[in-house]
This record gives structure tokens, sequence and C-alpha cells, in this order.
């Protein structure tokens, strides 16, 4: 084989008679010879005489051309040219060694990278080649065996959520010490510590192939808080990720996710681009992750931990307070201090509370009324964090009588106060003011440095008590408390025994006390702010609680997996400890509440891409997924038998055997042959396809115009039709997409339409699709988001269809509904998501009410009483969708549940409905069916 950069010969061989051409180019010249010139008198007599035989004096030039462009062509075409031909394995039984990267970058292209690999290792089991196949994300060991055994061990491997490590490959096939004639590299164009080593050493074993992806995978750094804006960064390697569009989720009703925004990334510097999502502040602590909306991964995608989560705190306004609004009065030391961390408002308590804030705040306030302070209690017990500040209102009701009394043992105080407070030149005097006692290190406040200038100058005291320590949460350098908390149901009561203004203390006046209130936000928020340093995670234990797959999605993780321990935690994400969210699992209550959750991203703020570097010499690149092989040999043997064909018919023009006539009809042919097909061909083609619909039974999906959900659309069908030929009766075909609109609807009984943000079609196919649910089809609409409703960024669209489709009234689908026992007796209708409902046509009434008005479509007219329509949120492509071979394309529910068969179910028994009708509604039915649910 002979390659001329992307142009390669399979028979190079034969190019050699392209030196020959020159001595043809004289012979034809040479050939005929040329007639001799008589003189002969009697030629006068011929004159005027026709002769129709004639024979040239010399053979012309382009007749010379054609025939030499003839021969050329057919030794060209012989020698089996083949354009961007990908270099095959040489025949022989040299030990092969495949290396697959395997980790989050290889996850955007993972079925075409196994692809790839299964067809070596066919090739090679056809050689009956020794193969060594190394996962390099996983660790393998370096154990020969044959290609039989390696393809068991690829069709069972998946990507992994994590960075490979070529650094312990290369060490393990050093130690092995095996030999091997050549190695394909399946990379995934990123360079990692110990990449360019282990390329120097397979470039030193023989023949290394390359094959990457064209296009690097993008990676995103975890979400940020600036200026009350969310951020992250887009980071490429060898490719600009300016412009990468980004998505935030939240939690959705009944569990899953929604889509909140989108939001596209800015210019790049140095392979950086940074992404801004301008959500409001109500939404900024409902983001639970954001991912990269084009080619996901586990290192495109960030959990957000407590860093960007806000709560909403309520400041209970002092009454009768005339300094209530000036910059020297305990309101407006609290919200300065606060407004980093929390949403605040500013009202009386029961305005407050009707907020339902997560945290509430009081300055200085003595007693309060008893329906008050009986609903701020139950509101604390229900999880609320009530932050207090002493003052001199406080002060003065400690053990007095009456209303405004503070009492001995108050709920809302978290620890009994000594009446009168201890102040500078008091009874309890300082002989000068006291600065802060350092923090407990296992206490909210740690890590923290008090600084030196703060000085406390007047204070409520704490009764001695035997739990008191228990409760103390900072104290001065004598010991005495400054802050103490107790817990209150499932909340918390915290008192700071100074003022909330620089009248007692100039605590207000410092940073630490804007990073104290952080803390004590973050308690409130369920989350703790900032990581925890190795020393606090010395000893103890994490266990996880939610896991991140290799396409960035979250799944939940299995009781069954390890708790790790915690510095494992700061090693960031590998084999040990998967990206996700971890809880402690070593204790039980803490008095503190921060630091039991911790989240472990892929990427850090610091991470940065490096692409792969330069291949040693002789090294063989290929691109996964590249231009195909193209067979230039039968288009060059085409054109030699045109030119021969040209050849003939100029020879007879220049004998003289052709007339005119004639030698206008080749060039009319060839016009003929070579013209563009007849306007009607797109008609042809539309009557094969519909020939094709109609031969078999054909499920449709709605086309979106986003190629991998339109993709995910056609392998969902595939599967659910594999499902329907090995369980029922029905045997599908291979499912088509349809443009509502353009395509015709009525050869599909079930149509799939995956509705995102950017699938609403034109008026013309809403008209459409109206006309296929009017004419006996059923619709199902999937909103993909987990949502119980019609929620998250569907809902405007769902009440555009809605209104466009002229859908009759939708209710969810209840135990009674004919769905539920089409074929599979069901109570459940999952996806990827599950616990979302479904919806169908409402059952209609009687005795005059709204369902029997005229203007509500009478569907069961012609489709038996099926619904025309089914809309949920399980995104059930997603568990149907299979690859070539029949394997799931994604990870659904936990690891040995039935979620994925439960969503096969669904999808039978929705073709079953819409193919019978209500005939499992019958009556004759009934006794089967009640024996079957036990009843």
């Amino acid at each position: 084989m002979l390659g001329l950069g992307a142009l390669s010969f399979l028979n190079p061989w034969l190019l050699a008679g392209l030196l020959a051409l020159p001595v043809l180019w004289w012979l034809l010249r040479a050939i005929p010879p040329s007639p001799q010139t008589q003189a002969f008198a009697g030629v006068r007599l011929l004159l005027g005489l026709q002769d129709e035989e004639r024979q040239t004096h010399r053979t012309p030039w382009w007749l010379l051309l054609l025939r030499t462009l003839a021969i050329g062509a057919a030794l060209i075409g012989f020698a089996q040219p083949v354009l961007n031909l990908t270099e095959r394995i040489a025949p022989g039984q040299g030990r092969l060694l495949v290396l697959m990267d395997q980790g989050w970058a290889s996850a955007p292209d993972w079925a075409d990278r196994r692809a790839t690999v299964e067809a070596l290792l066919e090739e090679a089991a056809d050689r009956r080649r020794e193969v060594v196949l190394l996962r390099v994300a996983d660790g393998d060991a370096v154990t020969p065996g044959t290609a039989e055994a390696a393809l068991d061990v690829l069709r069972s491997t998946e990507a992994r959520p994590w960075n490979p490590d070529p650094a312990a490959t290369l060490a393990r096939l050093q130690e092995a010490g095996l030999a091997f004639d050549e190695t394909v590299w399946m990379h995934d164009g990123l360079a990692r510590e110990g990449t360019e080593d282990l390329l120097a050493w397979l470039g030193d074993q023989g023949r290394l192939r390359l094959i990457s992806s064209a296009e690097t995978a993008m990676a995103l750094t975890p979400p940020r808080l600036e200026d009350g804006k969310l951020l992250a960064d887009v980071l490429g390697a060898g490719r600009d990720p300016a412009g990468a569009r980004v998505v935030a989720m939240a939690e959705a009703e009944g569990g899953g996710e929604r889509r909140i925004a989108v939001a596209e990334a800015g210019p790049s510097s140095d392979g950086r681009a940074t992404v801004t999502f301008g959500l409001p502040t109500e939404l900024l602590s409902t983001v639970t992750r954001i991912s990269l909306a084009d080619g996901p991964s586990a290192g495109g995608a960030a959990l957000a931990d407590g860093a960007i989560r806000r709560v909403s705190a309520g400041i209970v306004a002092v009454r009768d307070d005339s300094a209530v609004t000036t910059l020297t009065s305990p309101v407006h030391y609290l919200e300065k201090a606060l407004l980093p961390w929390a949403d605040i408002s500013q009202a009386g308590l029961a305005e407050v509370l009707g907020d339902e804030p997560t945290m509430v705040v009081l300055p200085d306030l003595g007693d309060m009324p008893p329906e008050e302070r009986e609903e701020l209690t139950g509101w604390i017990e229900d999880g609320g964090v009530l932050l207090r500040f002493a003052g001199p209102r406080l002060a003065a009701s400690i053990g007095a009588q009456g209303f405004g009394s503070v009492q001995a043992d108050d709920p809302l105080l978290p620890v009994r106060l000594r009446r009168g407070g201890r102040v500078l030149g008091g009874a309890l005097a300082w002989s000068t003011p006291r600065a802060l006692g350092p923090f407990d290190p296992d206490g909210p406040f740690r890590g923290l440095a008090p600084p030196e200038e703060v000085d406390v100058r007047t204070q409520v005291l704490a009764e001695p008590s035997p739990d008191l320590a228990d409760k103390v949460w900072a104290v001065l350098d004598d010991g005495t408390p400054l802050v103490t908390a107790k817990p209150l149901g499932d909340g918390y009561v915290i008192l700071f025994h100074v003022s909330s203004d620089a009248e007692w203390s100039s605590l207000p006046l410092s940073g630490l006390f804007v990073e104290m209130l952080g803390r004590i936000v973050a308690l409130a928020s369920g989350r703790a702010v900032g990581t925890p340093d190795a020393d606090e995670l010395e000893g103890t234990l994490w266990r996880a609680a939610l896991l991140m797959g290799a396409d960035g999605a979250p799944l939940p993780a299995s009781d069954a997996v390890e708790p790790v321990p915690g510095p494992a935690l700061l090693d960031g994400a590998g084999p040990n400890v998967p990206p996700g969210a971890y809880i402690r699992a070593d204790q039980g209550e803490r008095r503190t509440g921060a630091g039991t959750s911790m989240v472990v991203n892929l990427t850090m703020d610091d991470t940065v891409l490096e692409a792969f570097p330069a291949p040693p010499p002789g090294a063989v690149l290929e691109t996964l997924g590249g231009e195909q092989p193209q067979r230039l040999g039968p288009w060059l043997l085409a054109l030699a038998l045109i030119c021969v064909v040209l050849d003939v018919l100029g020879t007879l023009i220049v004998s003289g055997r052709l007339s005119v006539g004639a030698k206008v009809a080749p060039l009319a042919l060839a016009l003929l042959v070579w013209a563009p097909p007849p306007a009607d061909a797109q008609e042809g083609a539309e009557i094969a396809t519909s020939v094709e619909a109609t031969a078999e039974t054909t499920l449709g999906y709605v086309l979106t115009g986003d190629a991998r959900i339109d993709n995910v659309s056609e392998r969902a069908l595939v599967g659910l039709g594999n499902a329907l030929v090995r369980r029922t009766a029905v045997e599908p075909g291979p499912p088509m997409g349809v443009r509502p609109g353009e395509d015709e609807l009525a050869f599909y009984p079930v149509l799939y339409w995956p509705l995102t943000a950017a699938t609403l079609p034109e008026r013309a196919g809403l008209d459409a699709l109206a006309g296929y649910l009017r004419g006996g089809g059923l619709l199902i609409i999937d909103t993909q988001n987990g949502s119980s409703g019609f929620g998250g960024a569907s809902a405007v669209q769902m009440r555009e269809i809605a209104r466009a489709l002229n859908l009759p009234p939708l209710a969810p689908i209840n135990q009674e509904h004919v769905l539920t026992r089409a074929f599979y007796l069901l109570d459940d209708f999952p996806g990827r998501w599950r616990g979302g409902r479904v919806w169908a046509e409402a059952a209609r009434q009687t005795g005059g009410g709204p369902e029997d008005a005229e203007d509500i479509p009478q569907f069961d007219r012609v489709d038996d009483n099926v619904s025309p329509v089914l809309v949920g949120s399980a995104d059930w492509a997603s568990a149907w969708a299979v690859d070539q071979r029949g394997a799931p394309l994604y990870p659904i529910g936990r690891p040995g549940d039935r979620q994925r068969e439960l969503a096969l179910r669904f999808g039978v028994n929705a073709v079953m409905y819409a193919l019978t009708g209500n005939y499992k509604s019958d009556q004759v039915h009934a006794p089967a069916v009640l024996q079957r649910l036990g009843q």
C-alpha cells in the first residue's frame, strides 16, 4: 500500500504503467503512417467527387490526449486509489496492545470509541493475535489473552467519571516486561501527569496508532457567587470554549431535576471562558448542578455546594426605636453583615414568619406576647434558626416581673442569663475591655482568627450550669461566653451576648462579624461554607449520598458503597472517591450542625486542561468519526470507459463515417445521461417513505432539530420496538422521524415528542399535529425535566401547545385508567426520572358539567375513547434507548432495580393502548385483572 497524504493506493505497483504513457503517445502519433505524395495527371478527372472514406495525415492531438487519458485512468483505477483511508492492521501474529483512556473526557462519544475498539479486536480475533487490553481509568493488570476475551471485557466497559492515570499505566507496563509489535491508544486528547513518558515508551515498542476525537471534551468549574450573580468557567484544550452553552439545574417537584437557565460563555483567554447566569435572587439558592449543554460529561458538570446557597433572613423591627433607619442602628449593622450571605427582609415578627424565612434575627428584644412566642417556638422546632443579640432591652428584662420580662428558663434563649450585665466600670467591672478568645476547633467558627483590635465593653452574662460548656460557641479571653446556642426541635436558638451595634463592643465594626454571621447562615441553610482542612477530616468517615455518572448526570448512591476516609476527599475525584455529594457517616447529632456534607467535583477553580502532546515520529494519527474512506477506482474506470467511447466516436468523425446529424446525437445522448433528475424526484422520495412507513407498524418521533435529542429518540423507539417484538404480537419496523407540517403523520399510530425549550414547531406543524390527533393518533409528549406537573422550562410551551392542538381537559392517570392494564399491570410509569405523574384526557362526566360542553373536542368519536395525548416528564427515551448491539445507552436508577423494566413496560402499554383502544376496559377482563391484583 502506498500513501500520499490523504490519498492511498492498494495496488501501487500498477502505477508503474504510467511510465509507458510517453512511449504510447509516440506510437499513437506514428500509427497510422503518413500517406505518400505521388503526382498523377489523372487526378484532374477526380475533382468534384465525394470520397466518404478519408484518412488523416496525422492523428489529431485531441484524439491522442483522449486515448492517453483513457489508459492513464484505467491504470490508476486498477491501482485502487482510496481517499481518507484508515491504515489497517498488517497481517501477522504479533502481540497487540490496546489502551483506552476511558475517563470522563471519553464520555461524549463513548459509543463510537467502543465500536471502533470492538472492530479492532474483531479483526485481531480473525488473525488470532494475542491481545492486551488496558483500560487506563480502571487500572487493569497487564495480562495477555485472546481477542475474544478482550471483547467480552470491552462489551461490559463503561466510561468512568474520573481522570485516567497514564503514570500508573506506564509503571504496570514496565513491570510486566512484555514486548508489543503494535500499540493502539484510544486517547481523549488531554495531557495528564505521565502522558509524555507513556507516549515515548510506546513509541519505542513498535508501530503506534493514536486515535482521538476531532474535538476534545470541555470542562466546567464549580459555580460561584460574585456580586449576586452565578458564575462558572468553561475550560478547553485545543479548542475555544467561547460560546459554549451551560445549563443550570434545580431540584424538580417529586425528585429529579429541571432546567432553570441557559447561558453562553463569553470571550476566552488561555483556554478559559466565563459564563454568567442572571438568575433572580430567589432562584440562586435552588441551583443544584450546572452542566454543559453539548457534550456533557463528569468534567463538564459540577455540583453546587454551600458557596452559592443563599437563605432568606428576616430582621424583626425593634418596637418604638426612633433610630431604626439611621446608620448607627442595630438593624443597619445586621443588614450590612448579612447581605453577602442572605436575602434580607425587615418587618414585624408576624410578617417575617409569614414570609417563611430560613433565619429570623432579633436585634435587641426583651419578652414578647404569648401568641408571638408560641408561633416563633413552633417555627424553630420545624427547622428554623433564631439569631438573637443582647442590648439594653434584653438586659433590663432579665428577671423582671410583668410584661417585657425574660424568665430564667426561657426556651427562646440558649442559656439562663444573670440579672445585671457585665459593664466596664460596673459592679462586675473589667479593668480594661476584654478581647476575644480562640474559637473552638470543632465549632462552627473553626478556622476564623479573632483580630486583636476587637474588644468587648459590655455583655450579658450566662448563669453557670453543668451543660453550659456544651452550649458555648465563642468566648472572651477570660473564658466568659460570647456566643451561646442550643438546639430546639429541628432548629437552633443562638445568642450573641453583646449588642449588634457598636455600643457594647467593636465586633460589629470588624470583618470577623461578617464571617461569623456567614457561618450561622450556613447552619441555617444546612450546608457548610468552605472546605474542611486535613486536620478536620482526619479520623472521619464519609458516605456518598449522590454520585455523578460519566455523562455528568447525578445518580443516587447505593447503600452498598463503602464509606471513604475524610482526608481522601481532599485528593479529588478518582476510582476510590467518585465525584458526588458526601455526608458524614461516623457521627450522630453534632452540636454545631456544620461540616456534615461535602461536595467533590472533578474540576476545581484552578484546574487547567492541557492538550495531548505531539506524537513520536512514525506514529499513525487517526480521527474518531472523521471522513469516511472513499474509493476512487470505480470513478476512474468509468472515466476510462467514457474516454474509450469518445475515442471511437472521434475516430468515426475524423474518418468521415458519421454524418453531421450523427455527430450531434452522441452529444444529446450524453446530455440526457448527465441531466439533473426531474422535478418530481422529491415526490418519488416521499412516496418511497410513505410506502416504507405503511409496510409495517411504524413508530414515529418528532424531529426537534437537535441532533443529540433526535438520536436518543430514534434509539429509544428501536429499544421499545425490540421489547414489543420479544413480548407482544406487535412487530414494528424501524422508527422514523417526522417533521410536522412537512411529512404525513397519519401513517404512525404513536408519535413520541421530546419537548424542550427549543422544540416548539411553527403554526403549520401544530396544525398538522392537531389533525393527527383528530384522526386517532396517540401523541406522547415528554418534557424530560422530571417534574410532577407541567413545570420547568416547558410550562409556557405546554399552554401554547394545549391551545394550538385544541386538547381536551387533562388529568393525572389513576389506577382505574385502562393504560395501567393495557398489557402489563402497572402503578407507576418511571423513565429516567421517577415519581412524576402522567396526564391523559380527563374522564367524561355526566350531568351537564363543562366536560359535556359542545366546544370540548370529542376525540372519542374516532379513537374509541383513547386519550389523544399522554403528557409526562420522566424522560422515557433515555430509559428505552439502546445502542447498535441492543445494550442500554444510559444508566437508569440504582444498579439492580426495576426502573428500566418498568419504563419499558409503560412503553409497551402505551403502544398497546394506542392499537387496541379500550379493549382491556371491557368487563369481560375484570375477573382476570382482579385476580392478578389479588383482590
